[in-house]
């Protein structure tokens, strides 16, 4: 049966989670931003390498070696990225969650 002591008890499992993913999502969101910047510099970095060494080059090849050069750092953005989103979309399912039971004590408590 649903009380309101179990109400309460998660709500506040939801709002400790909530504290938990919000340090989770800044680290997430630190984490995808330094990943970001480091395979772009270094695709960047990689391009102009390879224009000089080969200055006929065309830009398909010149982004070929950019790409395959820099394929893990590509891989570990995207990992990043995906982790960030994966850490917000529990942020908003948990903050969903929060607001039922919310809704749910208020009504219990009109209704008694």
């Amino acid at each position: 049966m649903i009380t309101v002591e179990r109400i309460h008890q998660g709500i506040a499992k939801c709002l400790n989670r909530i504290d938990e993913l919000v340090a989770e999502m800044a680290e997430a969101g630190d984490n995808a931003a330094n990943a970001e910047a480091l395979y772009k510099t270094e695709f960047a970095r990689q391009r102009l390498a390879y224009r000089v060494t080969h200055e006929k080059s065309t830009v398909g090849q010149v982004d070929d070696h950019a790409t395959d050069a820099t394929s893990d750092l590509l891989l570990a953005h995207l990992i990043a990225a995906s982790r960030l989103t994966t850490t917000r979309e529990a942020l908003r399912a948990t903050q969903s969650r929060l607001d039922g039971m919310r809704s749910l004590l208020s009504s219990i408590k009109a209704a008694t």
